[in-house]
């Protein structure tokens, strides 16, 4: 298992996002693992247990499981009372969800990243929470893609219009992820703009693009470009 099914790419996504794995000798398990273990029904090796995190046992099996028995498992465990969110909190949750959608659709990133934040307070497995995390995906996408489009406006020498973009940006996603590839656009506008009006000094600016917006790969490309030229 440890060479097949565990590093197997589908069951390692769902192991190191919604796991704490242990592993634990046999021969040799402290207290807490030993009371665990002796829940899981079977003689064969290697026993697989799932607890809630305050030690409560949910299941186990004995002996080799292929990939898909063990993914059948781990989504079984997922799908467990013990580790879902209360009925009453995934109805709030789901409101956040539904809201949380709608300003994704408007453009309010803010919005998103706030709707993401309460969700994680949330404690247990959620389909709404699950729904959340999607659109903050999605919210730092757009605004990856909006540090981009701004690049390829400072390629075509329009740096106001590129400037726009990361300055509503930037007061947009004040307090995110994306806070700082923000700023590090808008500083990367600043040093185009500055490289266009004076030649001379092109290189030292793009320099230090190269240098300083590492947050905004874009930008870090399309001056390392102009070094090349």
């Amino acid at each position: 298992m440890e060479s097949r099914v565990l590093p197997a790419a589908e069951i390692n996504a769902i192991l190191s996002s919604k796991f704490i794995c242990v592993k634990v000798n046999i021969d040799s398990p402290d207290g807490n693992s030993q009371k665990i273990l002796s829940q899981v029904q079977g003689n064969i090796l290697p026993f697989f247990a799932y607890a809630t995190p305050d030690g409560k046992f949910i299941s186990g099996t004995s002996g080799f499981r292929d990939e898909a028995k063990f993914k059948a498992d781990l989504d079984a465990v997922l799908k467990n009372p013990l580790l879902r969110v209360p009925p009453d909190v995934e109805k709030k949750l789901a409101k956040v969800a539904e809201q949380a959608a709608k300003d994704f659709d408007a453009g309010k990133i803010a919005a998103v990243f706030k709707a993401a934040k309460t969700a994680e307070t949330a404690r247990g497995f959620s389909d709404s929470k699950d729904k959340i995390e999607e659109l903050r995906g999605k919210a730092v996408e757009s605004g990856q893609a909006k540090i981009k489009e701004a690049a390829d406006l400072c390629k075509d020498a329009k740096f106001d219009e590129a400037a726009g973009i990361v300055s509503a940006l930037s007061k947009e996603v004040k307090g995110t992820e994306l806070e700082k590839p923000a700023a590090a656009a808008t500083k990367g506008v600043d040093r185009l703009k500055g490289a266009a009006k004076d030649p001379s000094s092109a290189k030292r600016l793009c320099e230090l693009i190269v240098k300083e917006c590492k947050d905004a790969p874009a930008f870090v490309e399309l001056a390392e470009a102009k070094l090349k030229e």
